[in-house]
């Protein structure tokens, strides 16, 4: 059980982690200007929409580089939160018990 377990942490780290880095990578790309035609960014920019849990355009702001670090920022925020919680949790389930009920 404990392998199983080990195994889904490292799974939804993974997953989790992925998802963060592709929204660091988008803000990273608008901030300092890349071009948006430009195939990479196009690709990011397609790939960092999806795991935005909604959160996108949360907050209207009036300067458009600052909206896109919230509306990405906040998002792959929440996604290493969630990812560090759902490992522990299953870290918890993983730990041996002892024999005394």
């Amino acid at each position: 059980m404990r392998g199983v377990l080990g195994l889904l942490g490292g799974l939804v780290r993974l997953v989790t982690g992925l998802f963060a880095t592709v929204l660091v990578l988008h803000i990273v790309l608008v901030v300092l200007g890349a071009n948006p035609a430009n195939g990479i960014a196009r690709t990011i920019a397609a790939l960092a929409d999806a795991p935005t849990l909604g959160l996108r355009d949360l907050f209207l702001l009036g300067n458009p580089t600052l909206q896109v670090i919230v509306s990405y920022g906040l998002p792959a925020v929440v996604w290493v939160a969630v990812g560090a919680v759902v490992v522990g949790i299953l870290r918890l389930l993983g730990r041996p018990r002892s024999g005394l009920a």
